[in-house]
C-alpha cells in the first residue's frame, strides 16, 4: 500500500487530468476557440506518469514503465523536434484516462509498448 501523501499526490493528479480533458473532442479542427499555446513538458508528463501510475495500480499491471511511472521522476523536455500543442495533451490524456485495461496492458509491456494515436504528437526519429 502507498503513503497517504502519494496516494493523494496521485488522486490531485487524476483530479488535474480529468479537468484537462474536458476540452473539446479529438479531431475538433481549431481546438473550438482555444488558443494555440505550446504545451508544457513538466506539466504534461508530471501528470502523465500519475494517470500511468493510477491505471497499473487499478489494472494490476506490473513493469518497467509502471515501476517508472510510480517511482521516478517524469522527463521534462520532450524529444527533439516534437512541439506539442496544449490540446495534443488533453486529448492524450483523456485517451490514457479512459483506456480499458487490456489496452492499457499494450501501453505499458515491456519488450513493445504501444500507445493510444492522440498520444503520438511527436515526429518518430
Amino acid at each position: 500500500m502507498k503513503p497517504l501523501a502519494e496516494r493523494r499526490r496521485h488522486a490531485a493528479l487524476m483530479a488535474l487530468a480529468v479537468l484537462l480533458g474536458m476540452g473539446p473532442t479529438v479531431g475538433d479542427i481549431g481546438s473550438c476557440g482555444q488558443k494555440v499555446d505550446a504545451l508544457d513538458a513538466p506539466t504534461f508528463f508530471d501528470i502523465k506518469a500519475g494517470i500511468d501510475c493510477q491505471r497499473c495500480g487499478d489494472c494490476g499491471l506490473r513493469g518497467r514503465i509502471c515501476d517508472r511511472a510510480c517511482n521516478d521522476p517524469p522527463p521534462t523536455t520532450f524529444p527533439t523536434g516534437c512541439r506539442p500543442l496544449v490540446h495534443d495533451g488533453e486529448v492524450c490524456l483523456r485517451a490514457l484516462i479512459y483506456a480499458s485495461c487490456d489496452d492499457y496492458a499494450s501501453y505499458v509491456h515491456d519488450t513493445a509498448p504501444t500507445a493510444p494515436s492522440e498520444c503520438q504528437f511527436c515526429p518518430i526519429r
